[in-house]
């Protein structure tokens, strides 16, 4: 690899490089006047900019483990060239689904392929909206990304979308496992609103508005969007809980628990409210009894527990008794009407739990 220390080195060091190597990152140089000594890569062959649906297959795959990205700086300068097979060639994921979707400058990059689909992007690309992923590609950012789905996703099928990426579940094998969040809602609401102009926005910005970070699983994210979302969505329309909300347990009480705190499924701490969602199939003794010790500690504690079985969650009827409950603690009249509310209450169970991704490629339902 040849480093270039200055811009006027990057000519001579690719006319000396093997052809081979003229197909690669060529070098990176530390951008002058940067605070953060930002890295600037340079490439002989420009890489393609995962974007859309290939950008968010992407983040979807890679939640758990290690990664490593540069921020791309100059990041409209890779969107200038067409994509084709020979820089294909160069990404290293094999799993992303055909055709690709990546981004280039104008409509002349654009070229009918089975292998990719090109959006064109006149839009700004602020720094930190295009990540190189240092395997011979770029993708665009979870936040650039998630302004691009929402052009094509429904508004419900958005705010899934914005649980999952601020929370802590990922699923990309069909089971449920903890990870960190890939952006957060504040993250997301302030790339959109610095976006005047791009479509997509308003959309997001109306989906970030329902969304609530920290959630463990997608049970949790359709328990609290049923609940939550306004009626003309299909929710009961609360006001939005904290999600997974540390309780700290006084002094007096730990003996009880033998822990410092709990973790409240969905929380409304100022209204001394918690409902616990228990997705197990079935509890056994120690399980039941470790339950009944957090309840009481709780209740102790001044909190109202509700619990929610998986078998509750199923049926529409004990759903429904289940909001009646919080809206006698929430202090909220039930107004909906029938039988509008019941249909688009129906249309979102039923998008909630089909188990569809986006758009991606099938795999197992874990909302199951």
């Amino acid at each position: 690899m040849c480093i270039v220390r200055e811009k006027r080195d990057l000519v001579f060091c690719i006319e000396t490089l093997p052809s081979s190597v003229k197909d690669r990152t060529l070098s990176k140089f530390f951008a002058k006047n940067e605070e953060d000594c930002e890295k600037t890569p340079y490439y002989g062959a420009m890489p393609l900019v995962l974007s859309h649906i290939s950008a968010l297959e992407y983040w979807l795959s890679v939640r758990r483990g290690s990664r490593s990205f540069v921020r791309v700086s100059r990041a409209r300068s890779l969107l200038s060239s067409v994509p084709s097979l020979s820089s294909e060639k160069v990404l290293g994921p094999w799993w992303f689904a055909r055709p690709l979707h990546a981004i280039v400058a104008g409509q002349e990059l654009r070229r009918p392929s089975s292998e990719f689909v090109c959006h064109v992007w006149s839009g700004p690309l602020p720094k930190g909206s295009v990540l190189d992923t240092q395997n011979g590609f770029c993708v665009c950012s979870p936040e650039l990304c998630f302004l691009q789905m929402a052009n094509s996703l429904s508004m419900v099928e958005l705010i899934m979308l914005g649980f999952e990426l601020c929370g802590t579940y990922d699923v990309s094998d069909g089971d449920v496992r903890e990870c960190q969040p890939l952006t957060s809602v504040a993250k997301l609401s302030a790339f959109a609103e610095k976006m005047h102009g791009v479509n997509g926005r308003k959309n997001a910005l109306a989906a970030l508005k329902q969304v609530v970070g920290g959630s463990a699983s997608p049970r949790e994210t359709a328990l609290c969007m049923c609940l939550c979302l306004p009626y003309r969505l299909g929710g009961y329309g609360f006001e939005k809980p904290e999600l997974n909300h540390r309780i700290d347990i006084p002094s007096t009480l730990k003996s009880h628990v033998r822990q410092s705190y709990f973790v409240g499924d969905l929380c409304w701490p100022e209204r001394r409210l918690d409902v616990e969602y228990d997705g197990s199939l079935h509890l056994d003794a120690d399980r039941r009894a470790s339950d009944e010790a957090r309840r009481t500690v709780l209740e102790t504690m001044g909190f109202t527990v509700v619990a929610v079985t998986r078998k509750q969650f199923n049926s529409v009827a004990a759903t429904h008794a289940v909001a009646e409950t919080l809206a006698l603690h929430l202090g909220r009249r039930l107004r909906f009407r029938d039988p509008s509310f019941s249909q688009v209450r129906l249309r979102l169970r039923t998008k909630l739990f089909e188990g569809s991704r986006y758009g991606l490629p099938p795999m197992g339902n874990p909302l199951k």
